[in-house]
C-alpha cells in the first residue's frame, strides 16, 4: 500500500510539472487573453446597435405602411399605435393629429411635421356659413365650424400656397333634406354637422342594420349630432334588407344591431324544435323578445 500511493505521488508531480511547462502554459495564456478581451472595449461589438440615420422623404400618416414608417425613424411600437388607429377608423386630418402618436417625441415631430402631405380625402370638411335659421341659432353647429376651421390652419407650411385648394360640398340650406337611406358619403357632407367622419359612421350603421326606417336611429351612434336630423329623412324604405330569420345561421343573425346573441339562439332553438317561425306572435312568446324588442326588429324580419 505504502508503494503504491507513493507511485501515485510521483505521477502526480510529473503530470503537474509537464502542464506547467508546456501545454499549461498556453492554456494560461487563453485565459488571460479571453479576460482582457471581456473588459476591452471592443466587447461592445456582441452589444452595440448600429444606429441607422432615418430617411427624409414626403409620407401621409394615412397611407404609409410599416416599412416606410420605419425608414422614417419612428419606433416599431409607435408603428403599431399608427396601425391600430387606423384599424379602428382613426384618421389625421390635420398634421396636429399626428401628435396623438404614442411616446412620440420632439425631435420626431420636428423631423416629420415638414414630410407630412395629408391627402384631401381626408381633411375635415368646414361648415359653411348659411343664412339658415336652423343652422344660425345651434351653437353646436357653430362651435363645430369654428373647430374644424382651426383644425384646418394647423399644419399649413408655405408650400400649401402652391396648391389648389380642395373644394368643398356646399352645405344644404332651407327646407332642402336628403334620404338617409339613399345618399353616398358626399351627398351625406352637406348636411351641416356631418363631415366625413359622421358619414362614415352613417353608411356602416346602415349596412349593419339593412338600411334606415327613422331618422332618430341616427342617434343610436355615438355622438351623433341631434341638429343634423332636421335636414335628413328617411323617404325609400324598399331598400330596407330583410333577415330571413328561418334560413340564416346564429351567427350571422347575431350580427343585426337589435339581435344579438341570445336573440339569435333562441330563434335557432326553436326551429330546430319547431321547425320554421311563420309569424311575430312567435317571437313574442321567446324570453329574451320584449315589446320593443319587437316593435324595432318588425320591419327587418323576413318569414320567407
Amino acid at each position: 500500500m505504502a508503494v503504491l500511493n507513493v507511485s501515485l505521488v510521483i505521477l502526480g508531480a510529473a503530470l503537474l510539472s509537464r502542464c506547467r511547462s508546456g501545454r499549461g502554459d498556453r492554456v494560461g495564456e487563453a485565459l488571460v487573453s479571453i479576460a482582457s478581451d471581456s473588459v476591452s472595449p471592443s466587447s461592445s461589438r456582441y452589444y452595440a446597435v448600429p444606429q441607422v440615420e432615418p430617411d427624409s422623404f414626403l409620407f401621409d400618416p394615412n397611407e404609409a405602411d410599416s416599412t416606410q414608417l420605419l425608414r422614417l425613424g419612428l419606433a416599431p411600437f409607435q408603428v403599431r399605435s399608427i396601425y391600430r388607429y387606423r384599424a379602428k377608423g382613426g384618421r389625421f386630418s390635420t398634421k396636429d393629429d399626428f401628435r396623438r402618436v404614442y411616446r412620440l417625441t420632439n425631435e420626431q415631430w420636428e423631423r416629420l411635421s415638414p414630410l407630412m402631405r395629408i391627402a384631401s380625402k381626408y381633411q375635415l370638411v368646414p361648415v359653411v356659413e348659411s343664412a339658415d335659421p336652423r343652422l344660425s341659432s345651434t351653437p353646436r353647429a357653430k362651435a363645430l365650424g369654428d373647430s374644424v376651421s382651426d383644425s384646418l390652419s394647423v399644419g399649413s407650411d408655405s408650400s400649401a400656397s402652391a396648391v389648389a385648394k380642395p373644394t368643398y360640398p356646399k352645405k344644404l340650406s332651407g327646407d332642402e333634406t336628403i334620404d338617409v337611406n339613399l345618399a353616398d358619403s358626399v351627398l351625406l357632407c352637406r348636411v351641416p354637422g356631418i363631415g366625413p367622419y359622421f358619414s362614415r359612421k352613417v353608411l356602416q350603421y346602415r349596412r349593419r342594420l339593412g338600411g334606415y326606417t327613422s331618422t332618430d336611429q341616427l342617434l343610436e351612434i355615438e355622438d351623433f349630432p341631434a341638429d343634423a336630423l332636421a335636414w335628413v329623412e328617411v323617404g325609400d324604405t324598399s331598400v330596407l334588407q330583410k333577415l330571413q330569420i328561418n334560413s340564416l345561421s346564429t351567427r350571422k343573425l347575431m350580427k343585426h344591431p337589435y339581435m344579438g346573441y341570445y336573440r339569435a339562439s333562441e330563434i335557432a332553438d326553436y326551429r330546430r324544435v319547431h321547425g320554421p317561425i311563420r309569424s311575430m306572435e312567435v317571437l313574442k312568446s321567446l324570453p329574451h323578445f320584449s315589446e320593443a324588442d319587437i316593435l324595432r326588429l318588425s320591419p327587418y324580419i323576413s318569414f320567407d
